[in-house]
């Protein structure tokens, strides 16, 4: 079973190496790949996603390495609820005070809100590290809806 330090190791690892044909071997099911439509004009080219719905995780390559991962803590667009390890602990544990208890005042955050555009967008709290960073949305009660680990390599 992969650990949140195995997540934040493969961070700007190659999509083909090791550490992460490691980590996706260790999620135990076959990943539904995808990547960006052309019509994007990304100048940094496409993003290749994994999607292993039923574990509720999302690894986002781009040029080659691992960019980010999302974890869906709560069911979110027919992923299923990821319920494994999140900074040491069972995912659903986690409530918005514990967060900042454990990890101090966020770099960034941000309330919730409507948006016209694309509806709903949960409170969030933004830790930045030197080799990463950690987004966290919450749902209105306060419990854990999503993290985004990203790499700031």
């Amino acid at each position: 079973m992969n650990t949140w330090s195995d997540f934040v190791r493969a961070l700007g690892q190659d999509e083909g190496g090791s550490i992460v044909t490691d980590l996706c071997r260790e999620v135990g099911e076959p990943p539904a790949v995808s990547e960006t439509p052309d019509s994007y004009n990304d100048p940094e080219g496409k993003t290749k996603f994994y999607k292993f719905i039923k574990s509720g995780l999302e690894l986002g390559f781009r040029s080659g390495k691992l960019n980010h991962v999302n974890f869906f803590v709560q069911r979110h667009e027919g992923y299923s609820a990821y319920k494994t390890d999140v900074l040491g602990r069972i995912a659903q544990t986690w409530r918005v005070q514990d967060i900042i208890a454990e990890l101090g005042p966020p770099t960034k955050e941000a309330p919730g809100k409507v948006d016209m555009l694309i509806g709903c967008i949960q409170p969030w709290l933004k830790y930045e590290f030197k080799t990463y960073a950690l987004r966290m949305e919450f749902s209105e009660d306060g419990r854990l809806w999503k993290v985004t680990l990203m790499s700031s390599l």
